[in-house]
């Protein structure tokens, strides 16, 4: 087995968002906020009491309730990733921390009274930047994760890494997962198959579990065939004349999208298009010090842009093959025309997938 030319882009960007080096980097931007507010905070602390006497300052417009309230969010966020940073080396990752950070400054510091206009500006404009980056690394180790496809196709167009160079890696088929499992090795996770379900990045360090993979559902399905694996999610002319054929699809959102908002259609789309779904996963390993290259693009891969959705039990087989479902594990082969069984379990309502692996069992 091989990762397919999306899942590439994805361990390649898994990878460099989860690394040492992405941590430690974000501790001297830290840094630099923290000096900055220190500047700020000596240069403007004086003026709390000319405020207050000839400008109707509130306590709360004072510099000094900045300092008591809002800047030991900012000491407490590098104290956060000064504690990630050992946690490394016993495998355990965690969010930054810097939605609770940026939520005590929106309480704290909503006003800045204090400093001149400009200070302010540049103040939020820093910490902005500083939570963006620290965003990436939070979103992959969150529980439950929070990227998906069009998250990842997304992260990918901000050309963080290079395009045409990543990382080499091959998958572990040899080390086997199931959703809400820890693993054995701290790493990326590919879902073992269904080709559209989004990588993973799991730990064995305590709360680093398989989270049920984000996958494309009926409607994200419905999207891939009508664009194919190339337009999604670029093509946004494409996907808006899928939107305007299939707005009963999402009656809640796409009847406010009309052509002169057809920029959105990928955004909207995305947001009805993905459902989470236990499964089993095989870790996905890095090649030590090996790279390849890349065009960027999704050639060759029309295969698994005509394989089959996935059907709920009690439907009929759509076509003859191995399909397998997270109920049960294995594979079972079905005729085209027989009816897809229940499996009783504790994993809900039973679907069935088509298998990446179509090829028979050897015997023996």
């Amino acid at each position: 087995m091989e990762l397919n030319p999306w899942h590439k882009r994805q361990a390649a960007l898994i990878h460099h968002f989860t690394s040492m080096e992405y941590l430690k980097a974000l501790l001297p931007q830290i840094d630099s906020l923290l000096a900055l507010t220190d500047q700020m905070l000596d240069e403007r602390s004086h003026l709390d009491a000319a405020g207050r006497a000839l400008a109707g300052w509130s306590s709360q417009n004072t510099a000094s309730h900045f300092s008591t309230y809002a800047y030991p969010a900012l000491m407490e966020f590098r104290q956060g990733i000064v504690k990630d940073i050992a946690l490394r080396s016993i495998e355990q990752y965690s969010v930054a921390g810097e939605r609770q950070c940026a939520r005590m400054l929106e309480e704290y510091a909503y006003q800045m009274a204090w400093a001149t206009p400009e200070q302010e500006a540049l103040f939020r404009e820093t910490a902005e930047r500083v939570f963006r980056y620290a965003r990436e690394l939070s979103g992959l180790v969150a529980r439950p994760p929070v990227k998906n496809d069009f998250s990842f196709w997304l992260l990918w167009n901000k050309g963080v890494i290079s395009s045409h160079r990543i990382p080499k890696f091959r998958i572990r088929t040899d080390i086997v997962v199931r959703t809400n499992q820890v693993p054995p090795r701290t790493g990326i996770y590919v879902a073992k198959d269904d080709p559209m379900a989004s990588l993973q990045f799991a730990w064995t360090g305590g709360h680093g579990e398989l989270c049920p993979a984000m996958t494309l559902n009926d409607v994200g399905r419905a999207a891939l065939k009508e664009v194919g694996r190339d337009g999604l999610w670029g093509d946004t002319e494409a996907l808006y004349r899928f939107l305007d054929a299939n707005r009963h699809l999402d009656p809640y959102g796409w009847s406010n999208v009309q052509v002169d908002m057809a920029k959105l259609a990928p955004s909207q789309i995305a947001g009805a298009s993905f459902d989470l779904q236990d499964c089993e996963w095989h870790f996905v390993e890095p090649v030590p010090d090996e790279f390849e290259d890349i065009d960027g693009s999704y050639i060759g891969t029309g295969r698994q842009d005509r394989r089959p959705d996935r059907v709920a039990a009690g439907k009929p087989v759509p076509v003859a093959g191995w399909w397998y479902t997270p109920a049960q594990g294995s594979r079972r082969y079905f005729k085209q025309g027989d009816v897809f069984p229940t499996i009783n379990g504790d994993w809900g309502d039973t679907f069935w997938i088509w298998a990446q692996d179509q090829t028979p069992p050897t015997m023996g």
